[in-house]
């Protein structure tokens, strides 16, 4: 779900010209432990297997560069359970996102991506949530298939505003 936002751009996929993406890793701008390997490790596989293309974590030899920081991580508990511990979650995570050609054309940029979903302790195997921690690898899977989806229905110098 992305709340208020919208998308710019022509639609369609990355240009035939991006063969091969360099992800760098994502910059942890929240006090979330491991949060940022773990979005770098999903985005990384949702591009390989969405895009269609070739993923490396080097900028040499690659078409373009996709770079960001997650800049907000939220968790709020919306319902209790009989022994009043929380059941259901909204993690909202925010971050700034760019991806550039290699002569730093921008392809996608946004600097206020907002990824936003609930998760229940009991929906998926994998996914259960205590109420402290939040699975982190299912919540980088779940917002790496969500950006990945935005920057392919965006296009060439797609983005999202407000």
């Amino acid at each position: 779900m992305h709340c208020g936002y919208h998308l710019q751009g022509t639609g369609g996929s990355l240009p035939p010209s991006v063969k091969i993406i360099a992800v760098m890793p994502f910059e942890r701008q929240v006090p979330v432990l491991q949060l940022d390997q773990r979005v770098t490790e999903a985005v990384t596989r949702e591009l390989a297997q969405r895009a269609r293309v070739k993923v490396q974590s080097a900028k040499e030899g690659a078409d373009a560069v996709l770079s960001g920081a997650i800049t907000g991580y939220g968790v709020a508990p919306l319902s209790y359970d009989s022994a009043g511990r929380a059941n259901r979650y909204q993690v909202t995570m925010s971050a700034r996102v760019k991806l550039a050609d290699g002569d730093g054309k921008v392809l996608f940029e946004s600097q206020g991506y907002r990824f936003t979903e609930v998760y229940e302790r009991t929906s998926r195997p994998g996914a259960y949530i205590s109420e402290e921690v939040v699975a982190y690898s299912v919540v980088a899977s779940d917002f790496a298939r969500a950006l990945v989806a935005t920057i392919m229905e965006a296009g060439p110098g797609g983005e999202v505003s407000k």
